[in-house]
């Protein structure tokens, strides 16, 4: 899949929705691991604040050590800016990667 298409089929699902109810969510995390049993997650939510928040808490994490993945939305600019590794946004090759 080449990043545009892998654009195109976000843009679809969210056009289209999708039922992602707690049990299918718990079948995925099962099929992957069970990451949630084992990664630290934090989740920011709210009004207003939201990319400040996730913004310091990012660069403080990191400059503490920690791999921080942070996802953001909506985007402003682009999409791969929804996807952060350690404060950078994934590439174009890497977002056509992971989505397929």
């Amino acid at each position: 899949m080449f990043y545009q298409e892998a654009i195109d089929y976000i843009k679809n699902i969210e056009r289209s929705g999708s039922d992602y109810g707690i049990e299918r969510m718990r079948e995925l995390l099962d099929l992957l691991g069970a990451p949630d049993k084992h990664l630290k997650f934090v989740h920011i939510a709210g009004t207003n604040g939201k990319g400040s928040v996730s913004a310091y808490l990012t660069s403080i994490l990191k400059e503490a050590g920690y791999n921080v993945g942070t996802y953001n939305s909506p985007s402003v600019f682009c999409y791969n800016e929804r996807w952060l590794i350690n404060g950078k946004p994934l590439s174009d090759e890497e977002v056509a990667k992971y989505l397929t």
